[in-house]
């Protein structure tokens, strides 16, 4: 099945913008499949790509579809559909933000 994936893409400091990437992926596919199938054509995409793929670790906690999701466990079930990073953590740049930033103290 062919999905449309609208992917906001930022680096730190510049304005974000939304690309649009259609992908063929097998039905039952998860989110992070989609992202692995979208970096074959466009390896500038940032996202988290070591993980447990287990929903354990939360390494791929994204915004999809406009809820905090894990997109290893998300299961694609409808196009097109919306990935953001998490707000609230300073971004590293398009899908990736630093987790590890909020539990550090200031020297």
């Amino acid at each position: 099945m062919k999905v449309e994936c609208r992917v906001l893409r930022q680096n730190p400091g510049e304005p974000p913008r939304w690309v649009n990437h259609q992908v063929e992926i097998q039905e039952g596919s998860t989110v992070l499949m989609v992202l692995h199938r979208i970096a074959r054509q466009d390896p500038s995409l940032a996202f988290t790509t070591h993980h447990c793929k287990l929903g354990i670790c939360g390494g791929c906690l994204m915004v999809i579809d406009g809820q905090r999701k894990l997109a290893c466990r998300t299961v694609v079930r409808s196009s097109p559909i919306r990935l953001e990073p998490l707000s609230g953590f300073p971004l590293i740049k398009d899908l990736v933000v630093d987790f590890l930033s909020l539990g550090k103290k200031s020297e």
